[in-house]
């Protein structure tokens, strides 16, 4: 305590919640709660196309985007386009495999 009875604010005090939390779990939990994180998912699943399919394939990509773990991807070769519809759910297992869960839900080729 200090002077006028009231309690000092800063280092070491214990606010009376609960157990100290690291700053990992802190920052997944507000991630989650805030929506962010599905939208970090999204990003890492768009990151995740060139690194599994090369640089030739992202280089025929002409569009890329995931939103709500649904890939939807444009390419400007129609060899290739037929050959990735028919791959769907095997892109969708390479790249959930390197992203390590299942962020892909479903893969669309227009």
């Amino acid at each position: 305590m200090n002077r006028g009875g009231r309690t000092r604010r800063g280092r070491g005090r214990n606010t009376g919640k609960g157990e100290a939390v690291s700053l990992g779990d802190a920052l997944s939990e507000w991630l989650r709660l805030s929506g962010h994180g599905a939208k970090l998912d999204d990003a890492r699943a768009e990151a995740a196309w060139r690194e599994v399919m090369g640089e030739a394939v992202a280089r025929k990509t002409r569009y890329l985007k995931v939103r709500g773990g649904v890939m939807t991807i444009e390419l400007d070769s129609a060899p290739m386009k037929e050959e990735f519809m028919m791959a769907r759910s095997r892109i969708r297992t390479l790249l959930n495999g390197h992203l390590g869960r299942d962020l892909v839900r479903e893969v669309i080729i227009r």
